[in-house]
Parts: structure tokens; sequence; C-alpha cells
């Protein structure tokens, strides 16, 4: 069985990948903006449309995984302040 310290433990790491793929997803999308602004080509405006959405939607994922574990994460915080593990 694991120990609820190594579980918080697992939630932080997984928390850091997370907001790692979060950053990632703001930085491609910011990326991609400037492009869009640096050589304003209308023309490619869907390609420009369908991947900032598909990345939108991953960081949306993301941002619902994080929530997940800052829940769970602040579950067992507090059940190891009150000796309940």
């Amino acid at each position: 069985m694991t120990m609820p310290a190594e579980q918080y433990e697992q939630f932080v790491l997984q928390e850091d990948n997370i907001v790692f793929g979060i950053q990632t997803c703001e930085l491609c999308t910011m990326l991609l903006l400037d492009n869009l602004y640096q050589t304003g080509q209308p023309l490619k405006q869907q390609t420009y449309n369908e991947i900032l959405t598909i990345i939108h939607e991953v960081e949306q994922r993301l941002r619902q995984e994080w929530l997940d574990t800052k829940i769970q994460k602040a579950l067992l915080a507090y059940q190891m302040k009150k000796g309940d593990m």
C-alpha cells in the first residue's frame, strides 16, 4: 500500500507535468498567433483556426486534469493533517 506522503508526491509530480503541458499549449498558441501577425496570411486562416482550436481543446483538457489533481491533493493533505491515514 502506498503511503500518504508518497501519494502526495505523486500528485505533485503529476501536477508539474500537467502545468508543463498547459504552458506548452500557451506557448504554441502565442507563437502561432505571432506568426499569423507577422505573415498576415488570411488565405491560411482556416489552417490556423484548426490548429489553434486543437491546442485550445488540449489545454482545456489539461486544465480539467489540473483541477482534479488539485482537488485530490487537497483532500489527501486534509486527511494527512487529521492523521486519518
